[in-house]
């Protein structure tokens, strides 16, 4: 096996999910089927799974639809609550976990990779601009009545025309995937028309540091440094970072880099110390305690969770 990290690919998504699934009275997607061969797409839902989700990086997209239930996403640089009647959308340049997911949580999802929708009338160039949401911004989007009911029937025509396979299915479900993406840029458009109170300096910065940390974490270290990019004082950063999140500025930048550790630990063969040397640790022990800090575990401890729970998965698939 690659000691790279690994994108997650479809069929690995879906048979994480799956694994992780106590629900099976859903009556929606893939999980239905006898034959799972995701490729470059799948649709599926989770209900019952697990409340916390480690970083992943994939190398597809997904859409997914809040139908009930409440948690906590990060995608790159934003966290944000996925709530009832909301769609967010996770593209493979960001890192994303979840967390604190309620019991009753139900995701509709569908999966697919570019080259699936690639294959339509739809220019590249256009389909580029309805996947590719302003980065700058959460990639979630509140629905009203109206955008909730025409996304959820999309969704459920989709998993109706990739369920029962009738002639042209694909064909049909490309087309559908595109018209998906068109309403979700709809109600990117409405929302951007409502009158809001414009963000002032003080969120204007936060952001920006944010930005800047997603991108320099492995080489930028201290609050000074950024804020020597913002061309504030490093005092002023720090106040107006705690003052928006309630979180210390040093915090933030903590928490990026143990994301990334809890990402290569899941998904590489790195060792440990190879993981310290990428995240540019002085030491192996230094890594250990800082990873422990944020885990509750040292790395090692964290590698045999990991692997008891690939067996978990791999038993059930």
């Amino acid at each position: 096996m690659s000691k790279d990290a690994i994108r997650l690919d479809i069929s690995t998504t879906v048979r994480h999910y799956l694994a992780a699934d106590n629900n099976a009275q859903q009556g929606f997607g893939i999980e239905k089927y006898t034959d799972l061969q995701a490729g470059d797409f799948a649709i599926l839902s989770n209900e019952g799974g697990r409340h916390n989700g480690p970083p992943v990086k994939t190398d597809h997209f997904a859409l997914v639809l809040c139908m009930r239930g409440h948690g906590v996403k990060t995608i790159g640089h934003h966290t944000f609550e996925v709530t009832p009647q909301s769609i967010h959308i996770v593209s493979p340049r960001d890192l994303h976990s979840f967390e604190n997911a309620s019991d009753d949580l139900l995701l509709y999802m569908i999966l697919f990779r570019h080259d699936f929708v690639a294959h339509t009338f739809i220019k590249e160039q256009i389909l580029d601009q309805l996947l590719e949401l302003p980065p700058e911004l959460p990639p979630i989007y509140h629905l009203d009545e109206r955008e909730f009911t025409s996304i959820r029937d999309l969704f459920i025509k989709i998993e109706r025309e990739y369920r029962e396979a009738p002639a042209y299915f694909l064909q049909m479900v490309r087309l559908l995937v595109v018209e998906l993406l068109y309403e979700i840029n709809r109600a990117h458009e409405r929302a951007l028309q409502q009158p809001i109170k414009p963000a002032g300096r003080p969120l204007q910065l936060v952001a920006a540091f944010k930005k800047l940390v997603e991108t320099h974490f492995l080489t930028i270290r201290t609050v000074q440094q950024y804020a020597d990019l913002l061309h504030v004082s490093a005092k002023h950063l720090s106040e107006q970072v705690k003052h928006a999140t309630g979180e210390n500025a040093l915090t933030i930048i903590h928490q990026r880099i143990f994301r990334e550790a809890e990402y290569l630990l899941h998904t590489s063969d790195h060792s440990i110390k190879e993981i310290a040397d990428q995240l540019n640790f002085d030491t192996s022990s230094h890594f250990s305690r800082f990873f422990k800090h944020f885990a509750g575990v040292n790395p090692s401890e964290f590698l045999v969770k990991k692997d008891t729970g690939n067996r978990r998965i791999s038993n059930k698939s």
